[in-house]
């Protein structure tokens, strides 16, 4: 904290000095205006507006206002530059001390002859490209028309046609193959909290792409921005008002082809105004959406298959299937939204007041008919998951001009929380299965598992009887969860524009951050030995299972709850039609059981109460930077930031007792004694503070007029999960335990950046970009021996058991728990980029806007993993020894694909608006295991969209039809192992998907 004051102090001081040598300057004026679309009026971005002959100049903003400062007084000549218009040039006279207002119009480029066509695709790249063109970091940006001309419901999916970016688990943003978690998500520079029970990453499903007036993904953060963000920084634009009166409302319904459901919808609606002289704006909006959705899936479970006892080297192992599960997926989701953004503008800035609210409702479903084949059993599963999200943000923000400095600030509350209603099932724990019946025929022999596919398992034979006098097998649990995040944060920026000269000229800027972070995590399970006393079990639910017919005396019997429909409705399609899902429980019987019997069943203590805890993390941080111009060949930017993190965590210590009822001790709980608190205290809360400095230097050069390129060298980090850092210690016996590590260090990745771009009227934008990232201290979980834990690691020592009365530790228990890897983990790869309007070809050619960008990614760790021999040792009686080798494999980092490619091509014809879209993320790594061998990959990944929108009569009015996955192409998972001794390693299909194809038909009305 010394250091974060001294060197704040040292800024300060220096921006003060410069302040003032600069405030005495005269022979200097100014120049202010704003840049519009000549055609209609609308305000342009990222307009370049340079003083010819200088390094004097500026972009418009998102209001197209612009300023340049410290303009030689005497006569010169303003140049006016937008790729995809003419460009325009002024010559003027600027006054000693005065402020000359210049408002400026450019009409669009056009062929000689031809008339002006505005083509709202062409409009929106236009816009993104000239933001993107304009911006002194390397990012790339997704324009408000840009995204209104796509399907795209949500930000992820707005955001995943951008290079590089490709979506997990369906919302959440993987840039570059950098796992979403080391990602920092804002909206209007408001970091959002984490939706996530276990790590920091953020859910952008439930943000409507409607309310966004552009997106921004910066790849090479500059010191005023987090530095806790090793992938990229997404930041979301909100609209504001702009002048006069406006409305927008839209309307649409849905059909899903896969799950035959109709009732999909989505209605939007805005309204904005200016009021007292347009000093006064008011954007307000609300959205909602219902989509009935899900995943078909199959899956195949492979294990190791060894002819000796000692295992196989890595990599060489034989395989076979040991189990085979089909899985439909219903997934219902509601989502309601709103945001309320006020400005005020002032006589030197502006005010804004930020209000964003999102809400979801996620109704999950899963029948999982799982065929086991050692040993031979048939399980009828259902998994619910009944829960809520919030997340709001309030944020008032400021900006002041007073000449020869500038200020900045903000301060925002941003809240995020989930809450279950209603999950059980969890782990596949809720199952039927018949112990007389054989469920298909057949010898499922080493030799015949080892050669088993997929396709085998399909064309199996059920024995129908098997499910007729099936009943609950085990235990019945529920487990709720339950999280909430809070982020307080304030922020200063000071911006002193200087000029050395008319050659050399930029800004000073430092500034200071203060964010708060508030964590709890409250999980309850409960079980219950349903098959060992059903009346005891159902004795709440009893009334009701005698209403419906069910004997409440005996555990629940699978005829009793099954859908006889699903099969001729929903499960005919199952799979594309190649399978028929058709043994399903009611969903709604099952609910109703579950919700009147489980509030008499038992807590389960420990996996209550393991997971619980408090956190907060207070993070300070300070920057300097400078951004200057020289000549107006060379940008250079550059700085320092320095930040410090301290994290306080409060979490809990159990000792398990019985493992099916989950009797535990909690050593800190305040029935114990004050020294058993005092130890378990000492070794479940975490009080460290951790800072560090991240250098940052970017260049610019301007090749000539239409060609520059771009340079940067950035330091990054990212913090551990929560899971991996909160001081929870599970003791399940002296031989089996876990613990987090609060001494965990972040990531730290070193980034180099180089792009070079091309951009004219005809080209559009061309780039070329190449990355790559060395990054240290990456953390893996992993079972170690309790006498091979590092020092680091906090667990209970024999001593410390001792005083809390349990077993002493075995030197030879596993206990898992997360470590720093101690080799760094390197990444690179290259992007394309281009966008363009074709309109000097000819006719209809001179129609196609066209976007088209390629990734490739490579990425490589080595692994720290320990591997266990086998030794018998006779002395004199025989024995096993089990000795713990440490060694690494290499392997890419998970979540990194191997290719992302996004296209689209569209065209405008009058009132008339067609556009068909493509993805594809290729060959993605989504597990590293224990041995390579299980390793789990995705191959490519395909998608096809298509979007049709038709203007009618009446002015601002509009029709749509939207195509979703029109192409429904299944996505296919692989492991790569041997199937028989010395062959070849194959790439084995391990699961099978299909996501929902859909059409969706509105109506839109703007004024």
């Amino acid at each position: 904290m010394v250091k974060l004051k001294l060197f704040t102090a040292g800024l300060v001081l220096l921006l003060i000095q410069s302040t003032a040598l600069f405030a005495q300057d005269d022979g200097y004026g100014r120049i202010e205006g704003t840049v519009t679309d000549a055609v209609n009026q609308e305000a342009l971005i990222g307009v370049n507006v340079m003083i010819q002959g200088t390094s004097l100049g500026s972009a418009s903003d998102i209001d197209g206002n612009f300023v340049i400062r410290r303009v030689p007084a005497g006569q010169q000549t303003v140049i006016v530059s937008y790729i995809g218009y003419d460009q325009v040039q002024e010559v003027v006279q600027i006054e000693d001390g005065e402020t000359l207002e210049l408002d400026f119009e450019l009409s669009p480029t056009t062929v000689e002859g031809e008339e002006i066509v505005i083509s709202s695709q062409a409009e929106g790249q236009k816009r993104a490209i000239n933001e993107q063109i304009s911006a002194r970091q390397i990012k790339n940006v997704v324009s408000a028309e840009k995204i209104r001309e796509l399907p795209d419901e949500s930000a992820a999916t707005a955001l995943s046609r951008l290079p590089g970016v490709s979506l997990q688990e369906g919302d959440k943003v993987v840039v570059r193959g950098i796992q979403a978690k080391m990602n920092t998500i804002m909206v209007n520079g408001v970091q959002l909290p984490s939706t996530d029970l276990n790590d920091r990453s953020t859910n952008l499903g439930f943000i409507s792409s409607n309310m966004l007036s552009g997106i921004e993904v910066t790849k090479a953060v500059t010191p005023d921005m987090d530095a806790n963000s090793i992938g990229g920084v997404i930041n979301l634009r909100l609209q504001e008002a702009p002048e006069d009166f406006h409305f927008d409302v839209m309307a649409q319904g849905g059909y899903n082809t896969q799950d035959d459901t109709k009732d999909n919808y989505q209605v939007w609606g805005s309204v904005s105004n200016r009021f007292f002289d347009d000093k006064l704006g008011a954007f307000f909006q609300v959205n909602a959406r219902r989509e009935n959705a899900g995943q078909d899936y199959s899956q195949a479970n492979f294990t190791l298959i060894s002819d000796t006892p000692e295992p196989p080297p890595y990599g060489e192992a034989k395989y076979g299937m040991e189990s085979f599960s089909f899985g439909d997926q219903v997934r219902i989701t509601d989502q309601r939204g709103g945001s309320l953004i006020l400005d005020y503008k002032l006589p030197n800035g502006k005010l804004a007041l930020q209000n964003t609210y999102a809400y979801t409702e996620n109704d999950f479903t899963e029948h999982r008919d799982v065929m086991q084949f050692s040993p031979v059993r048939r399980q009828l599963q259902i998994r619910r998951d009944i829960h809520s999200k919030h997340l709001l943000v309030n944020a008032l923000q400021g900006e002041h001009d007073f000449d020869v400095f500038e200020i900045d600030y903000g301060i925002s509350r941003a809240y995020s929380e989930k809450d279950t209603d209603l999950r059980y099932g969890e782990d596949y724990g809720f199952a039927f299965v018949n112990s007389t019946e054989v469920p298909y025929p057949g010898n499922f022999s080493r030799e015949r598992r080892l050669q088993m596919t997929p396709q085998d398992v399909y064309d199996l034979e059920l024995n129908p009887a098997y499910t007729e006098t099936a009943s609950f097998w085990q235990n019945g649990a529920t487990r709720d969860q339950a999280f909430n995040e809070t982020i307080t944060s304030g922020q200063l920026n000071v911006t002193i524009p200087v000029t050395f000269s008319e050659s050399i000229s930029g800004e000073f800027k430092t500034g200071g951050m203060y964010k708060v972070t508030e964590r709890e995590n409250d999980l309850q399970r409960t079980t219950s030995r349903i098959t060992e006393n059903p009346l005891q079990s159902n004795r709440l639910a009893e009334e009701w299972m005698r209403e419906q017919g069910i004997d409440p005396t005996v555990a629940p019997q699978f005829a009793d709850f099954k859908d006889y429909d699903y099969g001729d409705d929903r499960g005919a399609d199952f799979l594309g039609g190649n399978y028929v899902m058709d043994d399903v429980m009611d969903t709604d019987l099952m609910d109703k059981y579950i919700r009147l019997a489980s509030p008499a069943w038992g807590v389960h203590k420990a996996d209550s109460e393991i997971d619980d805890y408090t956190g907060k993390e207070t993070l300070s941080a300070g920057y300097g930077m400078f951004d200057f111009s020289i000549g107006n060949k060379i940008e250079i930017l550059g700085g320092v930031r320095y930040e410090n993190l301290r994290s306080e965590y409060d979490a809990n210590m159990v000792l398990l007792q019985q493992a099916q009822d989950g009797t535990s001790r909690i050593p800190n709980e305040e029935y114990d004694t004050p020294e058993v608190q005092s130890v378990a205290d000492s070794l479940t809360t975490a009080d460290r503070s951790v800072g560090h400095f991240f250098p940052n230097l970017q260049l610019r050069y301007k090749i000539t007029d239409w060609m520059d390129l771009r340079l940067a060298y950035t330091e990054t980090i990212s913090r551990p999960d929560y899971s991996a850092i909160v001081p929870n210690i599970y003791y399940e016996s002296p031989s089996i335990g876990s613990t987090g590590n609060p001494n965990l260090k972040p990531s730290e990745s070193f980034n180099y950046d180089a792009y070079l771009s091309f951009y004219t009227n005809k080209v559009g934008l061309f780039t070329v970009g190449a990355f790559y990232k060395k990054i240290e201290n990456m953390f893996i979980q992993e079972t170690r021996f309790y006498e091979n834990l590092d020092e680091s690691i906090v667990y209970p020592s024999p001593s410390e058991i001792e005083r809390i009365n349990y077993q002493e530790p075995a030197s030879k228990g596993n206990i898992t728990t997360y470590f720093n890897n101690s080799n760094p983990a390197y990444l690179r790869g290259f992007e394309l980029d281009w966008q363009t309007h074709f309109w000097y070809l000819p006719k209809p050619l001179n129609l196609l806007v066209l976007n088209v960008n390629y990734t490739r990614v490579f990425s490589e760790m080595d692994y720290d993993q320990t591997i266990y021999e086998n030794e018998t040792v006779c002395d004199p009686r025989c024995s096993v020894e089990v000795t713990a080798i440490d060694t690494v494999r290499s392997a890419r980092l998970i979540q990194q694909g191997d290719h992302i490619i996004n296209a689209a091509l569209g065209a405008d014809y009058k009132g008339f608006s067609g556009r068909v879209s493509f993805r594809m993320q290729g060959d993605v790594i989504t597990n590293v295991a224990t041995r390579p061998e299980l390793d789990a990959f995705t191959g490519n990944i395909y998608g096809w969209d298509v979007t049709i929108r038709q203007q009618l009569p009446v002015d601002g009015l509009s029709l749509f039809l939207n195509g979703l996955n029109i192409g429904h192409l299944p996505t296919k998972d692989y492991q790569k192992f041997r199937r028989e001794d010395d062959g070849d390693i194959l790439r084995n299909l391990r699961r099978t998907s299909y996501n929902p194809r859909r059409f969706q038909i509105g109506i839109r009305y703007s004024y």
